[in-house]
């Protein structure tokens, strides 16, 4: 299947975007490097999950006890249904691209709320800006846990080069030779700084709810996920999610830069 692919950039910096393919940010360009990883198979089968780009986790990143949303009494698998959704296009310009993700009755089916989940990405100087912001529209608390899922293109063989200023990260913790999955507390300042491979100097910086960061990668895949979450896995049906007020709207970001 095509899902279309929208170009916006600015200068030395190049992004595409595919509304239809979950709002999923499909590649980065920042001065002739190729900054995230995509598998193209799995963008083009409907019935597979992305392996690579930036997908969004909405409305919640990780995995559920169980597999079950408490506050509704639902199952949903991981990582919410966001990026399983055609978004809709609300504003194209040169420079950014704004999309809108409204309820549907199977959406309704597990996660009964009323909602307008607006994300826009924005070309910066040196990288790139994604923001989220959920509107509730109904009548009762809206709970939200996003995140954020970015493959970095990182040559398989070289993944334990990769170093990070995240507390209790060490380079033994990632590897060619085996699949890793494992999630640290996010930097209290907001900023993360990598060097991975091929890309050299990497920040990432995000709201200041999203307090955990996941790691994950696969043996001989050219990627590692560094991947910014408002808690870890199951927060949703805890007291740390977010809870967003009728009427009211809560607006989340992650910026991307690579010197």
């Amino acid at each position: 299947m095509h899902f279309e692919e929208i170009g916006i950039g600015c200068g030395d910096v190049e992004a595409k975007v595919s509304p239809t393919r979950g709002a999923l940010v499909s590649a980065l360009m920042v001065a002739g490097k190729d900054v995230l990883y995509l598998d193209r198979v799995s963008f083009d089968d409907e019935t597979k999950n992305v392996r690579g780009g930036i997908p969004v986790l909405f409305p919640y990143a990780g995995k559920l006890a169980d597999g079950i949303f408490l506050p509704a009494n639902t199952k949903m698998g991981q990582h919410g249904f966001g990026r399983n959704r055609q978004w809709a296009v609300i504003e194209h310009k040169p420079w950014s691209l704004r999309m809108s993700l409204s309820p549907d009755e199977q959406s309704r089916s597990v996660y009964p709320y009323d909602f307008v989940a607006e994300q826009t990405c924005r070309i910066l100087p040196a990288g790139l800006e994604i923001e989220l912001c959920v509107l509730n529209t109904g009548s009762k608390p809206l709970p939200v846990s996003p995140g954020w899922h970015p493959y970095f293109s990182c040559p398989a063989g070289k993944k334990g080069e990769v170093r990070g200023d995240v507390p209790g990260l060490n380079s033994d913790q990632f590897g060619n030779d085996r699949e890793f999955d494992f999630g640290l507390a996010a930097p209290q300042t907001g900023h993360a700084r990598f060097n991975v491979p091929g890309l050299e100097k990497l920040e990432l910086s995000f709201s200041p709810e999203m307090r955990h960061m996941q790691f994950w990668s696969q043996p001989g895949k050219d990627f590692i996920c560094l991947e910014p979450f408002t808690g870890p896995n199951n927060t949703i049906n805890t007291d740390h999610r977010i809870e967003v007020a009728p009427g009211r709207a809560h607006a989340f970001f992650m910026r991307i830069e690579v010197e």
